[in-house]
């Protein structure tokens, strides 16, 4: 199996595009794959779970509403005990001290002062008992009153229930699946790429590929035949093996991008960075095992089509289907030693 080296540029910039919008749940391409195949059956699971959380909820709100009256009760019970013992008191108390008689003026003070709030006390409780207990109880009346509303709506209106209770899982489950709709041509690339470094890693341990390659020029390197200069390039799949190099560029695009005069063209970019790898190969690396002289590494430039591919053929570039990319990499003999191709290996990673 060939040794992989660094994730695909696509994927990274997918999660960077993700990671603006707030979804952090992919590791993968395969877990984006997966979630846009199986959006509908997470959604229609999301509504399912959330209808067998409810039906818990109903069980238990049942249960908790029974023992909320009788608790209630009970502390309504207790607090009228309370209630008409504090009055009696107080009754016995006033009438007490309406015909006392104080010894002298200060004590006389006393007693009226007394008097007046014991019988403030008194009135107030006779006119206020029931208000005074209710208000003892409200946290608990307050319950009793949200285990009905939602008996109530559960038995009554179930579906606006779940699609409530839901919402916020729903929304964001559409978010995601939004935003990637919105990133489909990112999408499409990563899965793309993805689908050339699975079918890669079925190539031998001849073979070592390096994702998203770049490499940087100082000074930079001039292509002529576009009369400009190379700053730097980027590579989908830089593949090394003992037959050389290879620089693989994927593209996932339909007939209609194909033909699509608007699209940068793909054998351009590749022959750019080819060049680019060709020039800095002769410069950087010396292979020398032939008495002859110093040997060429061969670079050679790959597009490799997902699903449709062009039917001219291009100067300096192989356009190959993902089906046939194997057997056109496999069918170069190899010309470096086991020694030259681990010293190219250790010079790109």
């Amino acid at each position: 199996m060939a040794q992989v080296i660094g994730i695909i540029e696509s994927f990274k910039a997918l999660k960077h595009e993700l990671n603006n919008n707030k979804i952090n749940r992919f590791n993968s391409i395969e877990e984006v794959e997966a979630f846009l195949t199986g959006y509908d059956l997470e959604k229609q699971s999301i509504l399912e779970n959330t209808k067998d959380q409810l039906a818990r909820e109903y069980l238990e709100r049942l249960s908790e509403l029974k023992e909320a009256k009788l608790e209630k009760e009970e502390h309504i019970r207790i607090e009228t005990d309370n209630f008409l013992f504090e009055i009696n008191n107080l009754t016995n108390r006033v009438d007490v001290l309406k015909h006392a008689n104080g010894t002298n003026f200060f004590k006389r003070i006393w007693i009226a002062i007394e008097y007046y709030f014991k019988e403030k006390r008194l009135l107030y409780l006779k006119n206020n008992r029931f208000e005074l207990i209710d208000r003892s109880v409200r946290e608990i009346t307050q319950r009793i009153e949200n285990h009905n509303l939602f008996i109530h709506r559960y038995t009554n209106d179930l579906e606006c229930l779940i699609q409530e209770y839901a919402l916020t899982k729903i929304l964001e489950l559409e978010h995601i699946n939004d935003t990637l709709n919105q990133l489909r041509n990112l999408v499409a690339g990563a899965i793309g790429e993805n689908l050339v470094v699975q079918e890669l890693e079925k190539l031998s341990d001849n073979f070592v590929l390096i994702n998203d390659f770049r490499l940087n020029f100082d000074p930079p390197l001039y292509y002529r035949k576009t009369n400009s200069r190379i700053y730097s390039i980027q590579i989908d799949h830089l593949l090394i093996s003992r037959a050389g190099i290879f620089c693989i560029e994927t593209k996932n695009w339909s007939n209609s991008s194909i033909n699509t005069l608007d699209l940068r063209s793909p054998v351009e970019q590749i022959q750019r960075s080819g060049f680019a790898m060709f020039l800095y190969t002769s410069k950087n690396i010396s292979i020398k095992n032939h008495h002859w002289g110093e040997q060429k590494i061969p670079v050679r430039n790959v597009i490799v089509m997902i699903n449709n591919k062009p039917q001219e053929s291009f100067k300096f570039v192989t356009i190959k289907q993902l089906e046939e990319m194997n057997d056109y990499l496999n069918y170069f003999d190899p010309i470096l030693s086991q020694n030259q191709f681990s010293s190219l290996i250790t010079h790109f990673s």
